[in-house]
């Protein structure tokens, strides 16, 4: 049984057997197993597993920005860097999705507020429940204070907490000067939370993505390479070297799965507490590092770097070495020649790439790509 059938095996098994499968960096494995790892178990199999070479689909499309025509593809190959990209604008609408329903949110940020107003709260207590005590602790505490500074007797346990407690009340007068009741009004406060979090935990990262192999018929054929029209460079992942040392630390394979995990509750803790290792991993794991199991085929490594890590060179990393370059079948001879005088300007072994004659699938072409008659005919004209 192939790959292929594998995943086709899996997508039409059982509800039970197709939920507790994952594949990672090519081979089937139980998700509780991949789930129960952690970072640094998760972190040593990655690098004990990764590929020696890593490749990269570039559409080699130029656009417009402020009436200068900008090609990125040509810049990556050029610089030898890769493009940080934000989670928001990749084509899959569950990427990097750390899903919180609203329901569950509300639920466990007012049981947060409840503790920090050392209420006595009930374990099994419902949203409802939750709402009406901290709805009437607020409104009893201001009618007999006169004031929003006293919602939160208990100490805050950091900066970050202390500054949530005062935007909260911020927010609160802000909506009761709208005319809100204050049942509506902390419902809005709520709201207006949720919608601020969830848009930044996609902010929290940045990300590049690979794959293990240049001959994906899917990946050439589709935006990827501007339907066989673009190229794909080939990187060689050097482990030792002290040069690419924060690139390999950050490197990581996707998990691709059916379930989506529901880690409501330990992300919304997250909110107000500073940033460490065990949440963003997290973040990273259970968003950045699933996907659906129908992108399988891509056995995607994944590049992760902190957003302020990113930022001063326009979202630009330095990457591994590019070691080839992988011309597309279409591409149109003017680009082909472009492409072919970077690589030579740069040392860069390239290779066209052709459909396989007895199978479906892509392969090297054995003519060099000056000595094809259809390119050398094009180019003359």
């Amino acid at each position: 049984m192939d790959f292929n059938d594998v995943i086709s095996f899996i997508q039409s098994a059982t509800p039970e057997l197709n939920d507790s499968y994952c594949f990672v960096n090519g081979s089937l494995m139980r998700l509780d197993q991949i789930e129960s790892m952690g970072y640094r178990e998760f972190w040593m199999r990655s690098k004990l597993n990764m590929p020696k070479k890593l490749y990269k689909y570039y559409s080699n499309i130029s656009k417009e920005k402020d009436g200068i025509e900008i090609n990125h593809s040509h810049q990556a190959l050029e610089n030898n860097t890769v493009f940080m990209q934000s989670p928001s604008e990749f084509d899959d609408v569950y990427d990097s999705d750390i899903h919180i329903e609203y329901g569950d949110y509300e639920k466990y940020r007012l049981l947060e507020y409840c503790h920090r107003s050392q209420l006595s709260i009930e374990s099994n207590a419902t949203s409802q429940e939750l709402g009406d005590s901290f709805l009437h602790w607020i409104f009893e505490t201001y009618h007999r204070t006169h004031s929003f500074d006293s919602f939160f007797p208990k100490n805050p346990e950091s900066g970050l907490e202390e500054l949530s407690n005062y935007n909260f009340s911020l927010s609160l007068q802000n909506q009761l000067q709208k005319g809100l009741d204050w049942g509506n009004a902390l419902a809005k406060v709520i709201r207006t939370e949720y919608e601020g979090f969830t848009s930044q935990l996609k902010t929290t990262f940045r990300t590049a993505c690979f794959t293990t192999t240049p001959y994906s018929q899917l990946m050439w054929g589709g935006a990827y390479a501007d339907c066989h029209r673009g190229f794909c460079i080939e990187y060689t992942v050097l482990p030792e070297n002290i040069n690419y040392q924060e690139v390999y630390q950050n490197l990581f394979p996707m998990v691709y799965c059916r379930a989506r995990p529901n880690v409501s509750a330990r992300i919304v803790a997250y909110k107000d507490k500073p940033l460490t290792v065990e949440n963003l991993w997290d973040i990273y794991f259970h968003g950045a590092l699933r996907k659906s199991i129908d992108w399988t085929y891509q056995n995607e490594w994944r590049l992760l770097l902190p957003l302020g890590r990113a930022k001063g060179t326009n979202y630009n990393i330095l990457f591994f070495p590019i070691t080839k370059v992988f011309l597309g079948n279409r591409m149109a001879p003017e680009k082909r020649e472009k492409i072919i005088e970077i690589c030579q300007s740069r040392n860069i072994p390239y290779v066209g790439v052709t459909r396989n004659p007895d199978y479906f699938e892509m392969q090297e072409c054995d003519v060099q790509c000056e000595d094809c008659p259809q390119y050398k005919v094009c180019i003359k004209d």
